[in-house]
């Protein structure tokens, strides 16, 4: 077991991208990321650098990384043994390619019925699986292959994967959006931010995950678990396809039929593949080759990244077959047919196509490259099929067990077989080239229940690879260099504008005359031929000059329109001559390229969104406040006007309304300070229930002044309009002593005596706070000592020999700031008084006989 820093490998699953697929594509899930075959990065294949790429891309003989499962694959060639983690039945088992047998099996099984699991080996340590028909999430360690459960999301089945890559792996769930990150080094394990719901991600070989979110059209760059940054790559809510070439993030937009490779920056390269609604390749394609099969127009169609080379090959027959993502692997493209149980194996260069029968009867299979090979794998099938890099088909019998039907494998020697007949090109001229030879592994003798091993199926030879000589070509014309190398040899025809020799001619072959190569390799014929103009639309200028350069044509750059974005800045939009022009030595090519951004409309927009649409476009925003109003924070104008050009960075000012702040309006009568509020576009909410004499003047407010708050919100403010009255008191005939309160007059014969304060009449005990009822009782029945005399109280209840009259006054149950308490004064003979504390009548009632009894309220 090995592991690696490089991100995961190709996977081909039924159904096509994510936001398209159909009961296939969700039962198996989605693709995953691509293999970077590439070492370095694109902006840097420049002079002669680029002659060599593009001269190897031609002829197929790319840099393939070694995987080690689903998801998982290393670049590091003493790491790969061959080998692949696949689902089998029910459980999850260790195949052997080059020893054609299973070392290691699950002893738990982790699917039943028809389930299927999806593999992902993240490290040499660490396998997860992903039961699609459950939604639950299994780590296996290499060691031991004991089932640690991760996650359980039934809600999500169907809508689950696992990528990682450069040590970091995370947990993809399209059903919610949500991304999560399983393990790797820095921040512990969690769900990360995004700031908008997700349906696909993949990471490169540093641990940058990179994740597409639909509803914004938005590429999120994650490192170490937080979005690091957001870039704008196509229309919300569109829907595309993520993956992975060249170690770089590859957006496929299924409407247009482009394809967009990004890095942190922006925009990198864009591919014209002219393939609408295709299924676009699982990821980990070898080098700079991205495939999209079109299954309605039946046509594989490949771009390469570093050439701009667009090719397609026609699929004959199988307009409403059902394909699966195509596999990129060392030249070939490797196409899921679930219709009939096939896979297509395709040579884009030659056009040639052949049909290999999978194994076994279920509806669905899985392709998946990892450890240099294709695999192709029914779960429920005991014979699985390995492709090596020479396009050598490997059959390999993994045994019996629960849910595994098929017989075993009957052949006793390998023998090399023609994968099948090989469908015609699309390019009549080509020649076909004999399919690759095919190795059948069987198994020996009954399997050995007792012991708790797994299966194992040893091989009785290894087939060797047979060598070919590559004969000298140079000065032969290239349809007759081509016709030399067939069959057992593949020729891939590359022209260069200058060179010795006639038109025509060839002027050398990589690999060179008398090299010896396996069978069925490319050989790349160059021959002297006029310059093609490159496809340099979609590539920063700097590149495509350095590319015609290369090409030995003149550049010529020429500012043309603007750009939506600062990325965009300097990326060609036009071109003249166009692609696949001839051209002769020196011509001057004139690429148009925008050197300013274009100033968006932002009026009417919220201030926050007219700023993010700003910065999002590379420009600096400033917000200015021109007044206060409403629409608050809505921008009423801008600088400079829409569609003005900017250089990056450059300054758009925008001006809005502020929110209003709230006036002091303490000390104002309520009708001023109502005036006042809505003078400043707010609403009036007054509070008249105040604890004051001073009436019709507001006394406090919320919020307070000078606190900003939104247009139309109501401000409230507090007085009170209903002023205290006197509270008069009356003495009764002498020599009678009893007093009487009123606010009004007294009962016949008693005369006025000083007043106590002031009061409120009682109808008012419900409109000001803490106010209570005061009510008057007369004696009028034996038990009361004076005949006539009057008793007040808050208790509503009679007391012996006092009737109740009813209420007389209101005044404050509690103590208000400013009030004074009023008291009950009784003497020996019943006499009730009442009075003041400190007052002259408090005095007089002490000193003559009275004393307190209890207090009735507070008074003014």
């Amino acid at each position: 077991m090995s592991g690696s820093n490089a991100p995961s490998p190709p996977v081909a699953r039924p159904g096509g991208n994510r936001d398209g697929r159909g009961a296939r594509g969700r039962a198996w899930g989605r693709s995953r990321a691509l293999l970077p075959g590439l070492t370095g990065t694109l902006p840097g294949l420049t002079g002669t650098h680029v002659n060599r790429v593009v001269l190897v891309v031609a002829a197929a003989v790319l840099v393939v990384g070694i995987g080690f499962g689903t998801g998982y694959r290393s670049s590091q060639a003493a790491f790969g043994d061959g080998s692949a983690y696949l689902q089998k039945g029910g459980s999850v088992v260790h195949v052997n390619a080059d020893n054609q047998s299973v070392d290691a099996q699950t002893a738990k099984n982790l699917a039943s019925g028809d389930e299927t699991l999806e593999v992902v080996q993240v490290g040499p340590d660490s396998v997860y699986v992903v039961n699609n028909d459950t939604g639950e999430v299994t780590r296996l360690p290499t060691a031991t292959l004991a089932a640690e459960q991760v996650e359980r999301r039934p809600a999500s089945k169907g809508e689950l994967d696992v990528v990682t890559g450069g040590g970091q792996t995370y947990l993809v769930d399209a059903k919610t959006g949500t991304l999560s990150k399983l393990e790797g080094k820095g921040a512990g394990p969690g769900q990360v931010a995004v700031p908008a719901p997700v349906t696909g991600a993949v990471v490169d070989s540093k641990g940058t995950a990179w994740a597409y979110a639909p509803a914004s059209g938005e590429l999120l760059e994650i490192v170490d678990g937080r979005v690091a940054n957001r870039q704008r790559v196509a229309e919300p809510g569109e829907r595309a396809a993520l993956t992975l070439v060249a170690d770089a993030p590859v957006l496929y937009r299924e409407e247009t039929g482009e394809a967009g490779l990004y890095g942190s920056g922006g925009l990198r390269r864009q591919l014209h593949l002219d393939a609408q609604h295709g299924v676009v390749a699982a990821p980990g394609a070898s080098g700079t080759t991205l495939a999209v099969v079109v299954p309605g127009g039946r046509v594989l169609v490949t771009g390469d990244f570093a050439s701009d080379a667009v090719r397609k090959v026609e699929l004959p027959g199988r307009g409403s077959h059902a394909f699966g993502p195509p596999v990129v692997h060392r030249g070939r493209v490797y196409v899921p047919d679930f219709t009939v149980h096939r896979v297509l194996v395709v040579e884009p260069v030659t056009g040639e196509v052949s049909s290999v029968q999978v194994p076994g009867s279920s509806d669905d299979f899985q392709l998946v490259s990892r450890d240099d090979r294709v695999w192709v794998s029914d779960p429920y099938s005991r014979i699985v099929m390995a492709f090596d890099s020479t396009g050598r088909k490997t059959s390999i019998d993994v045994g019996d067990g629960r849910g595994v039907a098929d017989k075993p494998l009957t052949t006793p020697t390998p023998t090399p077989s023609a994968v099948s007949t090989p469908t015609p090109a699309s390019t009549p001229s080509h020649v076909s080239a004999p399919p690759p030879p095919v190795i059948t592994a069987t198994r020996r003798g009954p399997t050995p229940r007792s012991t708790g091993k797994p299966p194992v199926a040893k091989p009785s030879r290894t087939a060797e690879p047979e060598l070919e000589t590559v004969p000298d070509l140079v000065g032969l014309d290239r349809e007759e260099a081509c016709a030399r190398l067939r069959p057992n040899l593949r020729c891939s025809a590359v022209a260069q504008p200058d060179g010795e020799g006639e038109t025509g001619k060839v002027i050398s072959s990589d690999p060179a005359a008398g090299e010896r190569v396996e069978r069925g390799a490319v050989v790349a014929v160059v021959y002297r031929g006029p310059a093609t103009v490159p496809n340099l639309v979609g590539m920063p200028a700097t590149q495509a000059c350095a590319a015609l350069q290369q090409a030995r044509l003149t550049c010529r750059e020429q500012d043309q329109g603007l750009a939506a974005t600062a990325a965009q800045i300097g990326v060609v939009t036009t071109q003249e001559p166009k692609a696949g022009a001839q051209a002769a030595t020196g011509t001057a090519v004139v690429v148009g390229r925008p050197s300013q951004v274009q100033v968006g409309s932002y009026v009417n927009q919220s201030v926050d969104a007219a700023c993010a649409a700003v910065q999002q476009a590379g420009l600096t925003c400033v917000q200015r406040e021109a007044g206060q109003g409403a629409p608050a924070r809505v921008v009423q104008a801008q600088s400079p006007a829409a569609g003005t050009g900017l250089a990056a960075g450059g300054t758009v000012t925008v001006d809005f309304l502020g929110d209003p702040a709230v006036p002091d309006v303490r000390g104002q009568t309520p009708d001023a300070a109502c005036q006042a509020l809505r003078a400043a576009k707010l609403e009036c909410a007054p509070n008249d229930n105040a604890q004051t004499q001073d009436v019709n003047k507001v006394l406090a407010q919320d919020p307070a002044p000078g606190t900003r708050v939104q247009a139309g919100k109501a401000v409230s403010y507090t007085f009170e309009s209903t002023a205290p009255v006197t509270l008069n008191r009356f003495k009764s005939p002498a020599p009678n002593r009893a007093n009487h309160l009123s606010i009004g007059g007294g009962p016949a014969g008693w005369s006025a005596q000083s007043s106590l304060g002031r009061v409120y009449p009682q109808d008012q005990a419900g409109s000001i706070a803490g106010l209570a009822v005061v009510h008057q009782f007369r004696c009028a029945k034996a038990g009361c000592a004076e005949p006539g005399s009057y008793y007040f109280s808050t208790n509503p209840a009679e007391s012996a020999g006092f009737v109740r009259e009813g209420p007389a006054f209101a005044c404050f149950q509690d103590a208000v700031a400013g009030t004074r308490e009023l008291h009950a004064l009784m003497n020996g003979q019943g006499t009730w008084v009442w009075a003041v504390p400190g007052t002259g009548e408090w005095n007089q009632f002490t000193s003559t006989g009275f004393s307190d009894r209890f207090r009735v309220c507070n008074i003014w």
